[in-house]
């Protein structure tokens, strides 16, 4: 039999590469994002300090999952101490529960079913003043992200690299969990093509296919890489090449059932492509019509997804030489791909300038557009993120918070989907910026030195962030603004009802126009009503965005009284 615990009860609720900077690469209270900081970049774990002898107790939180929806679950723990004393706090650091669990056969859990949503660190002491072992970790509670959201017209999804340190299966629950419909994952040529024209099918892939399929989560199949057989290892670059990179990606998507891949990776940059072609338009064009000839041949109803540049490149130099994507549009290439992708990156910066003029997406969606006879084509983010290492400048709220944007300003220009960058992180060294992009956490293991470990990937506020926008705006349509200027924002989406995301990336008091109650919920999907006086109330709009549905007729700026 378990223990569980005795305690006081609070409030409960209230890349991989040097990537460029700007513009190429990239609670309804007035509270700046960095006053928060503190509290929300939570060390996963205490350290002893180097002088420290090692500690006596082990301390382990082995929950499967640190993601609990609303009203289920408890923390499971051990140590080898007789009590643990521990204390939850919510996403500013404020104390919301604390107590002490005697241990029985080591284990012991802590119940959070009676909490309300939202992001809560959970810190656990065991041992004397003279010999402690602590231990920080983060978990959230959400409400349930409805069935009905994770499907193939779902703009929710997630890059992924199952296999790595720190990437188990179990990551692809966790995707579910928060809504997430898809995954992109790379499949490396050389690893499938060993001998020319024979393909063998790697047992931990074939294994991630089976588990995205059987959770519902449709994955989009990267062809990438090289292949040692075919020239000379380089990117393919000649017709023999290129013809076997197009049947390589046809028969992975044929293996595993699969109707989605995106033709190469950065292909304008050098870190993924050393082609004896080059890194230009034309050159990846020749790859890009072998793999959609190649792909269609097989499955006409496949889909084609490509170039997945760094950065948008919808641009034209003074002199008057193209960029990528006016060369590649201007040469065909929409005729040979289904979807455009492209990779934005712009941290530490909001993803708001996405909407603008030029060498953005909204610029880009008009490019296709005049090359399409007036007609969209899909845009996807297949990669979008922010950093969370300590040399960025962008905080776990920021990122949170710049997630939620992100869908809302993408979705209002035309991305049909996201996949944000990444699911996890790559490491665990806070300085790594390539080791910071993830909504979850590495697992810890213990050492020595310091005997503590963590058994799920523990989430940042940005899980809990793609939580509540699944379900705030999964299924819906964008419909559009109520015409404020930045740096408030007020976007329509429209499904069962309309949902508002408001917002304002430097703090503005908005006036609500609405003819009844209505209902506010926050980033941390906590919901509040707000009555109307004389039909209208104030709000206080920050960089936080905050779901607004009822019988609202309009959002504008407030008032001078």
């Amino acid at each position: 039999m378990t223990h569980t615990s005795i305690g006081t009860d609070g409030t409960a609720g209230l890349r991989r590469r040097n990537r460029p900077g700007p513009r190429r690469r990239s609670r309804f209270s007035r509270v700046p994002a960095l006053a928060l900081a503190p509290a929300l970049a939570l060390s996963l774990l205490v350290a002893l300090p180097p002088s420290a002898p090692a500690a006596t107790h082990t301390l382990s939180v082995t929950s499967p999952s640190l993601i609990f929806q609303q009203g289920q679950g408890a923390v499971e723990f051990g140590s080898s101490a007789a009590s643990v004393s521990w204390t939850i706090t919510d996403e500013q650091g404020t104390r919301v529960r604390g107590g002490t669990s005697w241990l029985s056969g080591g284990k012991a859990t802590i119940p959070v079913a009676g909490l309300a949503p939202g992001y809560f660190g959970l810190s656990l002491h065991a041992g004397s003043s003279t010999d402690p072992t602590d231990l920080r970790t983060s978990f959230a509670v959400i409400e349930p992200v409805p069935d009905g959201v994770v499907g193939p017209a779902s703009p929710f999804g997630a890059a992924v690299h199952i296999g790595r340190a720190g990437w188990g299966l179990n990551v692809l629950d966790e995707v579910r969990r928060t809504g997430i419909a898809h995954i992109r994952e790379d499949a490396w040529w050389d690893r499938f093509e060993t001998k020319k024209g024979s393909y063998t099918f790697p047992a931990a892939f074939s294994a991630e296919m089976a588990r995205a399929r059987a959770l519902g989560i449709t994955p989009m199949i990267i062809a990438n890489g090289a292949n040692p057989l075919y020239d000379k290892g380089h990117t393919p670059s000649t017709p023999e090449g290129i013809a076997a990179f197009g049947k390589f990606a046809a028969a992975v998507l044929k293996q595993y059932g699969q109707s989605n891949v995106e033709v190469l990776n950065e292909y304008n940059a050098g870190t993924f492509n050393n082609s004896a072609c080059g890194k230009s338009a034309a050159c990846y064009l020749d790859v890009l019509k072998g793999v959609y000839q190649a792909v269609k041949a097989a499955d006409p109803g496949a889909s084609v997804v490509g170039p997945a540049t760094i950065g948008i490149g919808n641009c034209v130099a003074a002199d008057g030489t193209k960029c990528f994507a006016p060369d590649l549009i201007d040469r065909g290439g929409l005729k040979s791909m289904d979807a455009y992708s492209v990779h934005p990156y712009h941290y530490p910066g909001g993803p708001e300038w996405l909407g603008g003029s030029g060498d953005t997406i909204a610029g880009l969606r008009q490019r296709i557009r005049a090359a399409n006879g007036g007609k969209d084509k899909p845009i996807v983010l297949s990669e979008m993120g922010w950093p969370t290492d300590t040399g960025h400048g962008t905080t776990e709220r920021q990122q949170a918070d710049n997630l939620i944007r992100l869908y809302a300003i993408g979705l209002a220009n035309g991305v049909t989907r996201v996949y944000w960058y990444d699911l996890v992180d790559d490491g665990s060294d806070p300085t790594n910026k390539e080791q910071n992009f993830g909504m979850l956490r590495q697992p810890v293991t213990a050492t020595t030195a310091n005997p503590v470990s963590v058994t799920a990937n523990a989430p940042k506020p940005a899980a809990v962030a793609q939580a509540v926008v699944a379900r705030m705006l999964g299924g819906k349509t964008y419909a559009g603004t109520d015409g404020l200027s930045a740096p408030a924002y007020s976007l329509r989406f429209t499904g069962s009802g309309t949902t508002r995301v408001v917002w304002a990336t430097t703090a503005r008091d908005l006036t609500v126009s609405a003819t009844g109650p209505v209902t506010l919920v926050d980033s941390w999907g906590r919901r509040s009503v707000r009555q109307p006086t004389d039909g209208r109330f104030t709000l206080e709009a920050g960089p936080s965005p905050v779901f607004v549905e009822g019988p609202v007729t309009g959002v504008g700026a407030a008032t001078p009284q």
